[in-house]
């Protein structure tokens, strides 16, 4: 009986294990029929995904390839295109040399000259206008890439542009670039002065001239606060080593850099650097005694107490780091000074004969004279000038 109880219990025991067996099975089962269903959730998922990227990737291959067949196309214009404005050039140049060769005392060596000067100059014209007319392009399709300019290459093309652009022969009157033939031999000479005027103030200009426009704005709010302005920018172009405008008062002078921009952009670190230099080569060209090198790091220090000042002057904004880079090297800062309306006729009495005269912004003369002395100032409009007894002298000075 013992026997049989046990072999029972034996059984019973085994039937249990059997079921919990089952019991885990079940639950694994489950367990596993879960973890395949996240799986596959997951694999729709990654594969959706990377349907969408492809068909990304495969649009930016389409988008580069029309990209590059508008760029091919285009740029088969530019050769043409540039060739007629060197043409342009060319014309222009040789109407200086006829003017030259036929005028009542001709000038045959130096027409010669000029045609050989204008030769050389269609070559380069054809060469800079097709490289503009291809940057614009690339710049046109990646906009991004403006940010690693800003602004230099584009001056320096207008600036050549401005250069050798539409100008009167050097002994006619600049006002006749502004006027028809007939205007100017039918109107009055205060009539065609302030129409010329008139036309240079409100046509439309090139940055390198909107620039030098600004310079000449900063410069006579300066003049306005009493100071003496010399136009260092403006008279040697390029060669001027960042020094915009030089104004002195009372022993104190300002080296002023001007940045006409547009207001997306903005002045970075360099350029606050590129002033200190300027300015402090100044106070080395001027210093009357020789620095110790020891010395040499304290030049903001050595600036300040020559009562000489770097002034950056924009019509946009500082990065945060530029405004920093001032800030320690002492350079001051005069953001968002926009170009405004200005009289903009100097009107000059001579030291050594005192005559009365006036000069309009696209004369020889009209960035050298300084108006420093009483009687002097800016007229508004030529009749304003005229009324006081200055009269316009802008005979061409070799």
């Amino acid at each position: 009986m013992a026997e049989y109880l046990y072999l029972w219990l034996v059984l019973l025991g085994f039937l249990v294990g059997l079921g919990l067996l089952a019991i885990r099975k079940n639950r694994l089962d489950k367990q596993l029929a879960q973890e395949k269903s996240s799986l596959y959730k997951d694999y729709q998922t990654r594969n959706s995904e990377l349907n969408v990227r492809e068909k990304i990737l495969d649009k930016r291959t389409a988008d580069v390839a029309r990209l590059e067949k508008v760029l091919t196309e285009k740029s088969k214009s530019f050769p043409w295109l540039a060739g007629a404005i060197a043409d342009l050039v060319l014309l222009n140049n040789n109407q200086v040399a006829d003017y030259l060769a036929f005028k009542p005392r001709p000038a045959k060596s130096s027409a010669q000259a000029v045609r050989e000067v204008g030769k050389e100059k269609r070559i380069l014209a054809a060469q800079l206008k097709h490289l503009q007319y291809v940057i614009n392009q690339y710049e046109g399709l990646f906009p991004f890439l403006t940010e690693f300019r800003e602004g230099e290459i584009e001056e320096a093309l207008l600036e050549i542009k401005d250069t050798y652009g539409e100008q009167a022969p050097q002994e006619a009157d600049p006002v006749s670039v502004f006027l028809t033939a007939g205007e100017y031999s039918s109107l009055s000479t205060t009539e065609r002065n302030q129409r010329a005027l008139e036309r240079y103030m409100q046509g439309r200009k090139s940055s390198y001239q909107l620039g030098r426009d600004y310079e000449r704005f900063v410069g006579y709010l300066y003049e306005c606060e009493g100071y003496t302005v010399t136009y260092f920018g403006i008279e040697n172009g390029k060669e001027d080593l960042g020094r915009d405008l030089i104004c002195r008062k009372d022993g104190n002078t300002l080296i002023v850099q001007c940045k006409y921009w547009s207001k997306h952009k903005l002045i970075h670190e360099k350029h606050i650097n590129q002033l200190f230099g300027t300015t402090v080569k100044f106070y080395l060209d001027s210093a009357q005694k020789k620095l110790a090198e020891q010395q040499l790091h304290l030049f903001p220090q050595l600036l300040s107490a020559s009562n000489i000042l770097g002034v950056f002057c924009t019509s946009t904004d500082l990065s945060d780091t530029a405004r920093k880079f001032a800030q320690a090297l002492g350079i001051q800062v005069r953001e968002q000074v926009k170009l405004g309306a200005f009289p903009m006729i100097k009107c000059h009495i001579s030291s050594a004969t005192g005559e009365r005269i006036y000069h309009l912004p696209f004369d020889q003369m009209y960035d050298r004279t300084k108006l420093d002395k009483a009687g002097e100032f800016y007229a508004l409009t030529v009749a304003d000038a005229e009324a006081k007894g200055f009269r316009r002298a802008w005979r061409w000075r070799g």
